[in-house]
């Protein structure tokens, strides 16, 4: 297998980067059958060679476009979690339902393409290791702040919660909702807060 070489100049980062964010355009409008380096390569504006210089096979392509997007989200969501890092169950409810919404709405693009990433894994083991990486992260950032606002068993309410918050994001994708922050995000989340579901 070839390698995913890393660049060696500041040009060299930027045109990898171009790859990744062509990546994450084409899995958002097209799904994770149409990445190829030749359909990435084209999103960015750069030549095929390029694509297969930096990342050898396609499912290196899509690996390294999970842990990009795995480690914005991370890195975003630690940020989120600080900022709250409140016992008050409403204020951790109200920023975390605002980041999601925010994230949702501003950029709609990365977060179709986790959903299609998260597809691709189940068709292609090899990419798991990333996606599971992400979620045990963010399974023990939410538990921490869950234990802080009171949540009677914060590891279990932390598994749910993630795993309910991507399911009602999805659905926001797919059938927008104006008040999805209020109605539905906000409510799940101080659920799991006092209790556990």
């Amino acid at each position: 297998m070839s390698p995913v070489r890393a660049p060696r100049s500041a040009g060299g980062a930027a045109r990898r980067e171009a790859l990744l964010d062509a990546t994450v355009r084409l899995l958002a409008r097209d799904g994770a059958r149409a990445v190829t380096h030749r359909a990435v390569a084209v999103e960015a504006g750069t030549t095929h060679g390029s694509a297969r210089y930096y990342f050898g096979t396609r499912e290196q392509l899509l690996d390294e476009a999970l842990r990009r997007l795995a480690a914005r989200q991370i890195d975003e969501i630690r940020t989120v979690l600080r900022r709250s890092a409140t016992a008050d169950p409403q204020e951790f409810a109200t920023r975390l339902a605002r980041y999601l919404t925010d994230t949702v709405a501003g950029d709609r693009d990365a977060s179709i393409a986790r959903y299609e990433l998260f597809l691709e894994v189940a068709r292609r083991p090899e990419l798991r290791p990333a996606l599971a990486e992400w979620g045990a992260v963010q399974r023990e950032a939410l538990a921490a702040r869950l234990a802080a606002v009171g949540a009677v068993e914060p590891e279990a309410a932390a598994a749910d919660l993630l795993t309910l918050l991507n399911g009602l994001v999805l659905e926001q994708l797919a059938t927008p909702d104006d008040d999805f922050e209020h109605t539905r995000l906000r409510p799940a989340i101080l659920r799991h807060c006092t209790g556990h579901g």
